[in-house]
């Protein structure tokens, strides 16, 4: 049987919830199930209870100055969790920068020595800063999302021991896919970043588009071996 999996979904935010998880049940799809802010986790985690879906503890940066609040709640639920996502730093916006990357500092330092957990990073614009926050020396799975860095910063994610996750959108993208060959084939990863990335068809038969156009590139990538890996499997 083919295995199919998604590192970075939004559950909470699909059109029609039901109608979501019983595909991903029919069609026996593991899925990281990220969330926006931490009150959105532990509502999901009370409300759904399938073998397929796992909750990530998340807090979107761009969110971070609005629901401050709520950051007491992220340090309260963290040490339960083994997922984490959607976090990081997003700088389209820099009127908040400190808040994220403060944020985020405390985050990556309150896990560095956790190889339990696994992170889904959003990077957008902030690639660098990112990575200067991680450093090389932490123990949990560091998973880019939707990267969208320049060639040096991918060579310096690449040395600091980070995973990439690609979907349909990044496998359309020319400055990408330039890119693509220098990426170690066991740190390549799927993803759809659902509801954001529309497709025609099914979830399964988008999933298994990217997986194939990831092999026409990555002959020898074997992207559910490396799902198992990040997982400790």
């Amino acid at each position: 049987m083919e295995h199919l999996y998604d590192t970075h979904f939004h559950l909470d935010l699909q059109k029609d919830r039901t109608a979501a998880i019983c595909e991903i049940e029919e069609n026996q799809i593991y899925v990281i199930a990220v969330t926006n802010l931490p009150d959105l986790y532990r509502k999901e985690t009370v409300e759904i209870k399938s073998k397929y879906i796992r909750i990530a503890l998340g807090f979107h940066p761009e969110l971070i100055h609005q629901y401050q609040k709520q950051i007491p709640l992220m340090w309260e639920l963290l040490p339960e969790v083994r997922y984490i996502g959607e976090v990081g730093l997003d700088l389209v916006n820099k009127s908040y920068e400190k808040e994220q990357e403060a944020f985020f500092s405390e985050l990556v330092e309150r896990c560095r020595y956790d190889s339990n957990k696994i992170f889904s990073i959003h990077t957008r614009r902030s690639v660098d800063k990112v990575l200067d926050t991680l450093g090389d020396n932490y123990r949990f799975k560091a998973i880019l999302h939707w990267f969208s860095g320049s060639r040096m910063e991918l060579e310096k994610a690449i040395e600091n021991g980070c995973y990439f996750s690609i979907n349909g959108a990044m496998m359309k993208s020319k400055k990408f896919l330039d890119m693509l060959p220098m990426i170690p084939s066991n740190r390549l990863l799927i993803e759809t970043d659902s509801p954001f990335i529309r497709y025609i068809g099914s979830y399964d038969e988008h999933l298994r588009c990217i997986k194939e156009d990831l092999l026409s590139y990555k002959h020898d990538v074997d992207v559910w071996a490396n799902f198992r890996r990040v997982l400790g499997g």
